[in-house]
């Protein structure tokens, strides 16, 4: 005999000498699961709550609006201006740096990381 037909053997054994016992548990599980229907089909709906945007007021300035009286406003600083499609050669010169190899090489491994992450699953 194999161990799943000993087990199998004792329960029946337990079963038909302990009549009573299993008569409650079986009622008692009956019970539990009429109480769990039960209380599902009765049990009230909750309402959900619904939000109340407060009033909007609209912005109205009280004053007028006005730069920054500070002296670290550089003659670059503007509050508005006409970008240039091309830049000029001394535009080239002062903002644009050529990039290192390695600087070049770090953005690559680094972009190739990303988009390994990305693939990374993918079929």
């Amino acid at each position: 005999m194999n161990f799943f037909e000993i087990i199998k053997e004792n329960l029946q054994n337990f079963l038909r000498e302990n009549t009573k016992i299993t008569a409650g548990i079986t009622i008692l599980l009956v019970a539990l699961a009429v109480f769990a229907f039960a209380s599902g089909i009765f049990q009230e709906e909750k309402k959900q709550e619904t939000f109340v945007f407060p009033e909007q007021i609209p912005f109205s300035a009280v004053e007028n609006f006005f730069p920054p009286k500070e002296d670290s406003l550089t003659e670059d600083y503007y509050f508005s201006r006409e970008q240039n499609s091309v830049w000029s050669k001394d535009e080239f010169d002062r903002w644009f740096s050529v990039p290192s190899k390695e600087n070049v090489e770090a953005l690559g491994k680094s972009n190739e990381k990303i988009a390994n992450e990305i693939l990374g699953a993918a079929p």
